[in-house]
């Protein structure tokens, strides 16, 4: 079956930021993408050094993010524009050199890194996808079954709330659940709705 990290390289450098852009131009025009309530424009960490999203993908989008499983994005520090999160630089910023257990294109790790590991907090890029390996296997691990029987972008994000985590976007472009997490100045990223942020990071 075909995974979405293979398709990854065909992503330009800013979809990122065209899918944001797009997500406010939809929200403009009053249609409700985020199910929190919270709204997604900026992200306040509270007393936490570190917070941001870990975004999961659902394989139901377009071109790169159109595969047969759910699988991880990443992990992305709310930094900037973004939200209020600090950028802590690692001990060692050198790129990966190995594959992680959630990724099969070292290429697309390294765009990883480069864009939001480098921000994390984190001892290494080793640390870094260690823990959105770790991290994103239990969420995913509900997505799964519910895209093998094809059920919908929404069925999924309920799920995922419905199981206790805290679904913070969904993002209707490109098919992606982003589920709110933070750090604590020790680099160890968790999964914590943002009222929680003060309290466990």
């Amino acid at each position: 079956s075909t995974t979405c990290q293979i398709l990854h390289t065909t992503m330009v450098p800013y979809e990122r930021l065209i899918s944001l852009l797009l997500l406010l131009l939809r929200a403009s025009t009053t249609h409700a993408i985020n199910i929190t309530g919270t709204g997604a424009s900026f992200m306040d960490c509270g007393s936490a050094p570190l917070c941001g999203v870990m975004v999961l993908e659902t394989g139901y989008g377009p071109s790169a993010y159109h595969h047969d499983v759910p699988c991880v994005h990443g992990i992305w520090p709310e930094t900037g524009s973004y939200g209020s999160s600090q950028c802590i630089a690692p001990s060692d910023t050198s790129d990966p050199t190995s594959m992680a257990s959630c990724y099969d294109d070292l290429g697309f790790m390294t765009h990883e890194w480069e864009k939001h590991g480098t921000c994390a907090g984190v001892k290494d890029s080793d640390d870094f996808f260690s823990q959105v390996c770790s991290l994103s296997a239990q969420p995913l691990s509900v997505m799964q079954p519910l895209r093998a029987q094809s059920q919908s972008l929404a069925d999924m994000a309920s799920a995922l709330k419905n199981g206790g985590y805290p679904v913070y976007y969904v993002d209707d472009v490109d098919s992606q659940i982003y589920i709110s997490v933070c750090a604590s100045n020790d680099g160890q990223w968790k999964i914590a709705d943002v009222s929680q942020f003060s309290t466990k990071c």
